[in-house]
């Protein structure tokens, strides 16, 4: 590459989901096991934060740093829940990005037919161009350069 030329931004592609808008494929990797998964990433421009399945958190063994109580637009209590670390691939490309993570039971079965790990909420999508063909029914993420280490963090 020559000098002092950005590399060329990863931009992901894809149809949207009837009922769940875009989903991607993605992997989470972390956690004491060492171990890596994969599955579905739910975009989610309504959530502040991004989520974990329980299920898979517990699975990669994903370590607990604290707790946040949260909330979804239906209004009713704010539960906390445990804040997880892990890292996050999308699509085919080889950069991780080091999220923290509210932990949700039940994420997923959310998506009937898949299995939908994490949630991708504006902590990480705030870094992105998301855009959104409605009658086409179509999207593209540009995700974030990548200068140094890939780590994002709330």
């Amino acid at each position: 590459m020559a000098r002092g030329r950005r590399p060329s931004p990863t931009v992901l592609r894809g149809l949207l989901h009837p009922a769940h808008g875009p989903l991607v494929r993605a992997e989470l990797r972390g956690g004491t096991t060492g171990a890596s998964l994969e599955g579905l990433a739910v975009i989610d421009t309504g959530a502040s934060m991004s989520a974990v399945d329980r299920g898979a958190a517990l699975e990669l063994g994903l370590e607990t740093f604290g707790a946040a109580s949260w909330f979804a637009v239906t209004g009713g209590e704010r539960p906390v829940a445990p804040l997880r670390r892990a890292q996050m691939r999308l699509g085919e490309g080889s950069i991780y990005w080091e999220l923290d993570l509210i932990e949700v039971a039940g994420l997923d079965e959310s998506v009937a037919g898949y299995r939908a790990l994490l949630l991708i909420g504006w902590d990480f999508l705030r870094t992105c161009q998301l855009h959104v063909d409605g009658p086409a029914g179509t999207w593209s993420l540009q995700l974030p350069a990548v200068r140094g280490p890939a780590r994002r963090r709330r």
